[in-house]
């Protein structure tokens, strides 16, 4: 497919959500040049807002950025190379993954890419929302109406059963699927306990009933009262507290920590264990180093797996399972807003001001929120 195919249907300009430091966004026009042989530009329909959003604005971009990895779209403009090489033309409906690996490296090579160093935002590592405006062509997170898609860029195609507000569910969901069946190997029949109902809470929770778990628990604060009411919708048991050891009765075989930075919940997760259980991590504490009972791992045999994105399997069977109407989060509420409200919504969140949902989506070519 020649790229003269395909330029129709790209604009001259387009509109993005840029993060400034400092905090704020700005509406910005960015130029949509046409893409070499080797890249792309995707016109987004949807970006999922993460967690990870929020905190990058609440703690300030260190340059204007536009935000958004969770992406969902359809190819606009395609190069040769990079249209044989996706094996995508024009119209092309796919989800973006957020990591840029280099390819080249023993574990790009080996599979594990979401692994490689050039992907790795620890140690200045660049993926999709992360790399500033200042370099060209700018428009490198979801926040905005196109999104460029570099050589390195990694998607997967989307079938049409599959609608775009449930297609954003595809990188949480696949990272749940490898976070309770990987590294949390559950088997059918087991209780599993989710810390926190948020965005990947709730994918978790759905993860597990998917997987075959007997009981599902859903913890949260009094202020998560309707996200509770939402994995009860899923067929989680929602339990209020802000002390995990409150459910030690349960002596659930999996606990997945999905609560962010906070340190201190990770001791008494582990309590909740019995023999053989398991603790998944599923973002760093601050501080990153926290204490633990190391004779009760020994006794019980409990395990602690820290985990980081997800594998390419587990994104096929998220979009399988999203497409066929078997991850229930279609139940899940969505909540809109458009590129001139992402810098209100980061901040309410921020806040813990948000919507009811945790499903929060900009929606760059829509001009009202839901």
């Amino acid at each position: 497919m020649g790229l003269s195919e395909v330029t129709r249907f790209l604009p001259a300009t387009a509109r993005a959500s840029v993060a400034v430091p400092g905090g704020g966004c700005e509406v910005q026009e960015l130029p949509v040049p046409t893409p070499g042989p080797d890249s792309g530009w995707l016109r987004v329909a949807a970006s999922g807002v993460c967690g990870t959003d929020v905190a990058l604005q609440a703690r300030g971009v260190a340059e204007p950025t536009v935000l958004g990895h969770h992406v969902v779209g359809a190819i606009a403009a395609v190069g040769e190379r990079a249209a044989g090489r996706w094996e995508v033309g024009s119209g092309s409906r796919v989800v973006v993954e957020e990591y840029l690996p280099c390819g080249a490296c023993p574990t790009c090579r080996t599979g594990p890419y979401r692994l490689c160093p050039e992907t790795d935002i620890w140690g200045g590592g660049r993926r999709i929302g992360t790399v500033p405006v200042a370099e060209a062509p700018g428009l490198f997170g979801g926040n905005a109406e196109y999104l460029h898609l570099p050589a390195n860029a990694v998607l997967h195609h989307l079938p049409d059963a599959l609608g775009d507000e449930l297609a954003t569910w595809v990188l949480p969901y696949a990272n749940a699927l490898d976070w309770t069946l990987g590294a949390g190997r559950l088997r059918s029949g087991e209780t599993v306990v989710v810390l926190g109902p948020g965005y990947h809470g709730v994918a978790v929770a759905a993860a597990a009933l998917a997987g075959g778990a007997e009981r599902v628990i859903v913890t949260g604060l009094p202020c998560d009262a309707e996200r509770l009411g939402i994995v009860e919708t899923l067929g989680a048991v929602p339990v209020v507290t802000d002390d995990p050891a409150r459910l030690e009765s349960e002596r659930p075989d999996l606990v997945v920590d999905t609560t962010g930075g906070a340190p201190g919940v990770v001791d008494p997760a582990m309590g909740l264990l019995g023999h053989g259980g398991r603790l998944v991590l599923t973002s760093p504490k601050s501080p990153a180093a926290v204490p633990v009972d190391t004779a009760l791992m020994i006794r019980r045999g409990v395990s602690v797996h820290g985990v980081r994105g997800r594998s390419p399997e587990a994104v096929g069977a998220a979009i399988a399972a999203l497409a066929g109407g078997d991850s229930r989060l279609d139940r899940v509420p969505v909540a809109t807003v458009p590129l001139d409200g992402v810098g209100d919504m980061l901040a309410r969140l921020a806040l813990g001001d948000g919507p009811r949902s945790p499903h929060v989506l900009v929606r760059p070519h829509h001009h009202t929120t839901s």
